[in-house]
């Protein structure tokens, strides 16, 4: 029976799904495996209706082939978002499994059937592996929507195995089973679940590109830390439920390069720029998913540390402050050391956070009354002022002499 246009137009609105995704590449979204699995399986739904019956069994390994190659690609392009691959070899041993199946079912049985069942388990069975693989991963909204489509994608599949086996269906021969409610059931099962990724794929991207673009805006360039616009949307978000627990002490740490302006007039902007830079990997290196580490503005920085009582926030800042002083900066200054101060406070509970970050501020600027390179420290405003590392409270820039 000739192939209507109808029926073209399954493995033609897939391969229009492909070029949409592979074009999107351009416009700097990470699709093009997206666009290669489907092109992929766009492909093996075209040569479904390829009539050339004295192909077979080649034309329906070929077809099968990339049906399921065109699956394990969009499994791929899943996993890569988490860097990611499980080993080739599983893949090539089902894709072998399917292959050996497909001709069993077509030279031994004569059954379509039966090949269609193989090929829509094997499918499933990828999908589901990856599924269940990828969705103990999932962190953001668009991890959440490409798990919930190809949960939804492996679902039908499933359903669809489960109802080849359910329903009796009467013998067709190889010709004829494309034209059946069977060969159509396949071919709008493949256009669904291609234009669910599609979908899914644009979505995620579109929320990839705003929470990159909202990475950015909320970043310092130069040390990688949050700028003040991205310390605020912090503090917005954490302001929704008590902050901080009163069984939970939260630490508040503020740091100045000191003599900063100096630093730049003497060396120049640049070298100033790479005490910023290092001074800012100091501060990184002690942030986690917990702790939270800010550019302030300038030469003034912040460390939020939740769940930590005032000592072990003072001996924080005291590590920090010792390590700045131990940097060297050679060959631009090899014989030069820079300081900062620290004024370190709690955030009292029900306190808002700007009043503790004045606080710690007004602690900061204590430490550069006392000489500098040096940390303040007090729990709150009528508490007393402990100093620590007092004996090395001194402005210390040792310039090196031309």
């Amino acid at each position: 029976m000739p192939v209507t246009l109808l029926e073209w137009s399954v493995p033609a609105a897939i391969l229009l799904c492909a070029i949409g995704l592979g074009g999107a590449r351009f416009l700097g979204f990470d699709t093009l495996r997206w666009a290669g699995a489907l092109g992929s399986l766009g492909t093996g739904y075209a040569f479904m209706l390829v009539q050339a019956s004295e192909l077979s069994p080649y034309k329906q390994v070929v077809e099968d082939a990339f049906i399921l190659g065109g699956v394990m690609l969009a499994c791929r392009a899943l996993q890569s978002r988490r860097r990611r691959q499980p080993p080739p070899y599983i893949d090539v041993a089902i894709l072998l499994a399917s292959t050996a199946m497909v001709i069993v079912s077509i030279v031994l049985f004569a059954s379509v059937k039966l090949e269609t069942f193989f090929v829509q388990a094997c499918c499933a069975l990828v999908i589901w592996r990856t599924t269940f693989s990828f969705s103990r991963q999932v962190v953001t909204t668009s991890d959440k929507v490409l798990a919930a489509a190809f949960l939804f994608i492996a679902l039908v599949l499933t359903g669809q195995c489960i109802l080849y086996l359910a329903a009796p269906t009467p013998y067709l021969p190889l010709g004829e089973w494309r034209t059946s409610v069977w060969g159509t059931l396949i071919q709008y099962t493949g256009l669904l679940g291609s234009i669910v990724l599609t979908f899914a794929v644009f979505m995620a991207t579109s929320y990839d590109a705003i929470e990159r673009y909202r990475h950015q805006a909320h970043t310092d360039a130069l040390t990688g830390l949050l700028n003040r616009r991205g310390l605020d949307s912090l503090l917005a978000s954490v302001s929704r439920r008590p902050f901080p627990d009163a069984a939970v002490p939260t630490a508040l740490i503020m740091a100045d390069i000191d003599n900063f302006k100096r630093i730049n007039d003497v060396f120049g902007h640049a070298f100033g720029d790479r005490v910023l830079a290092r001074f800012g990997a100091l501060l990184r290196s002690e942030a986690d998913g917990h702790i939270c580490a800010a550019r302030l503005g300038g030469e003034e920085f912040l460390l939020l540390l939740p769940a930590e009582n005032l000592e072990a926030a003072a001996a924080t800042a005291e590590q920090i402050r010792t390590n700045f002083f131990a940097q060297r900066w050679a060959p631009h200054a090899p014989n030069s050391c820079f300081t900062a101060s620290m004024g370190v406070t709690l955030v009292q509970a029900g306190e808002p956070v700007a009043s503790a970050m004045k606080r710690a501020d007004d602690l900061l600027y204590e430490a550069k009354r006392r000489g500098r390179n040096c940390t303040v420290a007090s729990a709150a405003a009528d508490d007393p002022v402990h100093g620590l590392s007092e004996k090395s409270c001194q402005a210390t820039i040792l310039v090196a002499k031309p």
